[in-house]
Order: structure tokens, then sequence, then C-alpha cells
């Protein structure tokens, strides 16, 4: 026996030694090309904007983008931008780099929390790690300085320790409300008031300390966020409505004549999206149920190509149960989406649209959105025929 588990020691060192050297040749370049280059999603120079006394929200609401950097377009919650505030006592260099490391910790750390959390051998949670990290998604994520793996993090503690402290921490998930709507919907759809009691303490404390920070009505501070957000994605420069330039299960809503058909496609969504947490509530095994809300927020919820790293806890489903035929179609979905379905998007419309004279732009995304709410279906209404 202590020859095999030597054996087994010396095998996932080799392993680690390859992927680490691995890593090192495929994120060097990424991080000087985000170093010098990109991260202009950080929401650093908002953060910088509230810590001056100016509400950023108002700012931008005015037209103002003079001290906003890149894409930085300020319409999460007012919290992030209070827990921003280490960043900001950095000059725009120097910040980029502690979020990159920072982001890079928790790109390791958080498919290791989940793996040792739901009993994933040490050769498998190697691998797992080295599928996130090296995945089209999640390079994406680190160049651009986006605040999705960060998110991420805190929306999956509810399923990886049930204490007050988790469920508290959990509320930094809100910040970024198009994602972490879904732990609000969960808690909801479980019954669980005391879960949502617990998960609204830091998004209000955030939006206390920002307005007396920038001297702010709460009342009206509260709102600012979202009417940022629609100013932002759902509206032209002549003020109609648009709908969201990512595809959705109800873009479909796009040839329709509605003056507020964004909205209106948004809501339905959602309301749809409930219906089917409710149905996930009712799955026994955490790892699937995290895995299901996950993929419903990509199904349900407008998102840019780098939120797919949401399908994480899917890929460490699929291969903690790989024996079963449904999970082998679950891997092969979820390293699609870590991997290659931003190029489906790109080059076969770009094919198609020269061979047939037409734009097969939008059909090709909505069938990505169709395939993952197929998987969400095979989760949820689990076929009986693995257990006879």
């Amino acid at each position: 026996m202590k020859f095999f588990k030597n054996k087994a020691n010396n095998l996932n060192l080799i392993l680690f030694s390859c992927l680490s050297t691995i890593l090192i040749f495929i994120y060097a370049p990424i991080f000087i090309e985000s170093i010098l280059y990109k991260q202009l999603d950080f929401q650093w120079s908002p953060s910088k904007l509230v810590f001056e006394g100016t509400n950023h929200y108002e700012y931008m609401l005015n037209g103002k983008r003079e001290k906003i950097i890149g894409s930085q377009f300020g319409e999460y919650l007012h919290g992030l931008y209070v827990l921003l505030y280490p960043f900001t006592l950095l000059s725009w260099e120097n910040a980029k780099i502690a979020w990159f490391l920072f982001n890079f910790i928790l790109i390791i750390y958080i498919p290791f929390l989940l793996c040792k959390k739901f009993s994933i051998n040490e050769t498998a949670t190697l691998i797992i790690i080295f599928f996130f990290i090296t995945s089209n998604v999640t390079k994406a994520h680190m160049v651009i300085g986006q605040q999705s793996v960060l998110i991420l993090f805190f929306l999956c503690l509810p399923f990886v320790s049930n204490s007050r402290i988790s469920y508290i921490l959990s509320g930094i998930s809100y910040l970024k409300y198009s994602i972490g709507y879904i732990l609000f919907f969960n808690f909801l759809a479980e019954k669980k008031l005391q879960k949502i009691l617990y998960s609204f303490i830091i998004p209000i404390l955030g939006l206390i300390f920002y307005c007396l920070i920038t001297n702010t009505n709460v009342i009206r501070g509260s709102i600012q966020p979202l009417l940022l957000a629609y100013e932002n994605h759902l509206i032209d420069s002549s003020g109609a409505s648009i709908m969201p330039k990512n595809v959705f299960i109800l873009s479909i809503f796009e040839f329709l004549n509605y003056k507020y058909k964004s909205l209106i496609a948004i809501f339905l969504s959602l309301l749809i999206n409930f219906y089917f947490v409710y149905k996930i509530r009712s799955l026994t095994d955490n790892l699937q149920r995290l895995s299901c809300l996950l993929i419903s927020v990509l199904v349900f919820f407008p998102h840019y190509p780098h939120n797919y790293i949401l399908v994480l806890p899917l890929l460490i489903y699929s291969i903690k149960n790989f024996d079963s035929k449904f999970s082998k179609i679950y891997f092969f979905v979820s390293i699609y989406f870590l991997y290659f379905f931003r190029a489906v998007e790109i080059y076969i419309p770009s094919f198609l649209n020269k061979l047939f004279w037409t734009d097969f732009n939008f059909l090709i995304s909505y069938l990505n959105s169709i395939l993952l709410l197929i998987v969400l279906l095979m989760n949820i209404f689990q076929y009986k025929s693995e257990d006879k």
C-alpha cells in the first residue's frame, strides 16, 4: 500500500511540475499584455472618484467620462467601489499588477476549494485547475481585469460552508447583480429568510458607506446603479430602447417593436429563471445545484464571454461523476464553453455570412444559449434510465 501511495504522490508531483511549467509560458505574455495594455474593466477609476468624494454614478449619468478609464462603466452596486478602496491607494499601473495577482490567486483557489469540498482526488483537482486556468474565457477575464472571478468565489461560499459568516460574505456576489441575483433567487426558493437577511448586510452597508463618503442621499443613491446600467446598455444615443448586445434566451424580443422591449424581455426572462431555480432547489447534490444555478444565469441573463467562467462547477461535477453518460456530455459542454464557444460565435457566422449573404451572428449565439438550456433541463429532470 505504501508503494502505491508513494507512486501516486510521485505522479501528482510530476503532473504538478508539468502543469506549472506550462502555466508559466501561458501566463507570462498574458501578464505583460494585461499590465501594459489592458485591465480596462477593472473598476479602479470609479472607485478612485468615490474616495475623492465624487458620486461616480451621478458623474457618469451627467455624461462625464473624462476621469473614467476604458470600459469601467461603473454600474455595479455601491459596495464594490468601497471594497476596492485599497487599490485606490496605488497608482493605476501598480493597481493593475495587484489586481492581476489577486485574480490569479482566485482562479487557482476557487477550483481547489470546490474540489476539496466535493471530494475530488488530487490528480483530478490538478487537471481541473489546469483546464480552468488555461481556458480562453479565464485568460480573457484576466486580460481585461474583470470582477467575475471575485463574484464567483463569494457566490460559492454558501455551498462550501454552512455558516453565518459564509452567508454574510456571500452578499458580495450581489454587488455584480447580473450574476449575484441567482443566489438571492436560490435563498428565496428555499424560503430561507435568515440567509437572505444575512446576505443583504454587505450590500446595505456598502450603500450606506458610499453615500456617506460621497454625501449622497441614500434613497436617490440606491437606484443610481440601475439607472446607469440602463443608460449604458439598454438605450442608444437617441434614447431609443435597444436589446442587450449579448444574446440570452429571450433575445428573440429583438424582432419585436415595443418601446421597452429590452426591460420586458429581461423581466420575463428573470421570472422564467426563478421557476427553474424553484425546480433546482430539489436537487440533493450541492455541486449539481450550484452548477445548475450558474448555468441558468448564462441562459436567462445577457453576459459577455468572460462570464462563462461560471461553467466551472459544471466541469467539476462532470469529472466527479464521469461514469455517468450524462456527465460525459456535461464535460464536453463545459470544455466547449471554456475553450471554443467564442471562436464558434466569431468564425462560423463569418463563413456563413459570406456563403449565404445573410447575418448568422445572432443564430449561432442563440444556439449556444439553447445548448446550455438543454444541459440545464437534463440536470433538473434527471433521466431515470441511469438508476434502472
